[in-house]
């Protein structure tokens, strides 16, 4: 009787756990996409010698959100811009989400700077203000072809269209034209973002028949732009980030982080070089304004930037000391828990076979039929999870599997065994990314690099589990009673007994 309470007891808290695991995963999700994180120190990237760019009386920056280096090298108003000027790489930095790039670029601040990591669909509050870039140019003018929000949170005199959650009647129609006119008129400071190519790239993907139709419109767009700006104007053209081949981006990845951006007009140099960091660019528009950055920024004076190139170890954020030993901390006495509870008697290979191997199953398998997580992955993003359900079943086959074979022997210890690491491994990321407190109502931005894409499959792996566990034992604790009963007072050996 007592042993079948303990079961019932443990089959609850297994079935709890699934709920509370796919709970918290839900909430994890929503305050990587809509919390900002407290400001931090930024980074300080190679010093080397080299001027800024001189004050211009008309500066056009344009902003082709999505286009990656392959992409803008394909789109020829680009590429002729950047033949008369200077054609950089640029690193927009991590995370590689359009909001915060866009801060760094107009505010000289890197992203762990400003704080503001993902911020979803939302305005900043408060907008950036009096030290950004475009409070600091009286007149200056920002019209987007969509996703008002971006530009409204970046201080600009005259942001267009009016912030909505759906672009205007008619504004699809007239943006051009009214962003053609700004170019050509006499405001000093006008900004362009582009964004036909990222919506494709999110509804269909990079490798989709509709990207190149749609990067061939929004380079007919800057070559409408250009033709219309004055002689003397100093153009920056630039992107934000790069998609995957299915669509999507966010992540640390160097393929998706460094992308293009070309100077050229009135006191620009031809040449290359690079990559520079968004905020080097900052610090040339700046100039080029005669605006002032914060004294915190890390940026460089462009030909400074240029002499010293930023690599991964410049850019990426590193995590934190002291959840870095406390995750491992964590992990190692799981693993002396799985350990204890795995080990049989007899030959090595049955201490072997009790060990939780459905983890790294579920892991590869989920690698090999979804891809590889990170934050420029769609599917971690999604409620229910189900392409990473799908992605990692054969190690919650394996899982059942082993379970049944060891519940009727041990079934306590089996349960450690299978679930003790797993668990506390994605308790460890958890740690790691710094949203722990999320655990107790606390609201973090667990935004870092690779662990934060990882942290969404490995709770839903945690919840199934949880599940696959409790079902498992369900179904063994009924059909052991569903079996002979013996007379009250049988030994148990003479139960056994055939």
């Amino acid at each position: 009787m007592i042993r079948d309470a303990a079961r019932a007891l443990l089959v609850g808290a297994l079935a709890l756990g699934f709920y509370v695991i796919a709970e918290l995963r839900r909430d994890v999700i929503a305050a990587v996409v809509g919390n900002d994180a407290a400001p931090t120190a930024g980074p300080r990237f190679p010093t080397a010698e080299g001027a800024g760019l001189p004050p211009a009386r008309a500066v056009r920056v344009v902003l082709v959100d999505g286009a990656g280096l392959d992409t803008s090298r394909a789109m020829p108003a680009w590429d002729a811009l950047c033949a008369r000027g200077l054609d950089l790489g640029l690193d927009a930095g991590f995370p590689t989400v359009s909001l915060p790039v866009q801060l760094a670029l107009w505010s000289g601040r890197t992203q762990q700077q400003t704080g503001v990591l993902f911020h979803s669909g939302k305005v900043v509050s408060p907008p950036l203000g009096a030290a950004g870039i475009p409070a600091q140019v009286p007149g200056s003018i920002a019209i987007a072809e969509s996703h008002s929000y971006i530009v409204h949170s970046l201080g600009f005199a005259d942001t267009r269209p009016p912030l909505a959650k759906q672009v205007p009647e008619g504004w699809p129609g007239r943006w051009v034209d009214e962003a053609t006119a700004a170019v050509a008129g006499p405001a000093r400071l006008v900004f362009v973002h582009v964004l036909r190519l990222d919506t494709v790239g999110h509804r269909q993907g990079k490798a989709s028949a509709a990207w190149p139709t749609t990067a061939a419109e929004a380079d007919a767009i800057l070559a409408r732009l250009i033709a219309a700006g004055p002689a003397d104007a100093r153009w920056f053209v630039l992107s934000d980030h790069d998609h995957l081949a299915g669509g999507g981006h966010g992540s640390e990845h160097r393929a998706i982080r460094v992308v293009r951006a070309c100077l050229a007009g009135p006191g620009v140099r031809t040449g290359g070089g690079g990559p520079i960091h968004v905020t080097d660019l900052a610090r040339a528009i700046a100039d080029s304004v005669g605006a002032t950055l914060p004294a915190d920024s890390p940026a460089r004076p462009l030909e400074a930037a240029i002499a010293a190139p930023v690599d991964d170890d410049d850019v990426l954020p590193r995590l934190p000391t002291d959840r870095v030993i406390a995750a491992w901390l964590l992990v190692l006495a799981a693993a002396v828990a799985t350990a204890w509870a795995a080990r049989r008697r007899g030959p090595w290979w049955r201490t072997a076979l009790a060990l939780p191997w459905w983890w790294p199953v579920a892991i590869g398998s989920l690698v090999l039929l979804a891809g590889a997580p990170s934050l420029s992955t769609p599917m971690i993003y999604k409620p229910r999870g189900l392409d990473l359900v799908q992605g990692f079943a054969p190690g919650l086959a394996v899982l059942a599997v082993a379970l049944t074979l060891a519940a009727q022997t041990g079934w306590r210890r089996a349960v450690v065994a299978q679930l003790a690491l797993p668990v506390a491994g994605t308790l460890a990321v958890l740690i790691v990314t710094g949203g722990v407190s999320i655990l107790w109502g606390g609201a973090p931005c667990p935004v870092v690099p690779l662990w934060t894409g990882w942290l969404s499959p490995l709770l839903l792996m945690a919840s199934a589990a949880s599940g696959v566990a409790a079902l498992v034992l369900l179904a063994s604790a009924v059909l052991a009673a569903s079996g002979p009963s013996a007379p009250p007072g049988t030994r148990r050996s003479e139960r056994a007994a055939p």
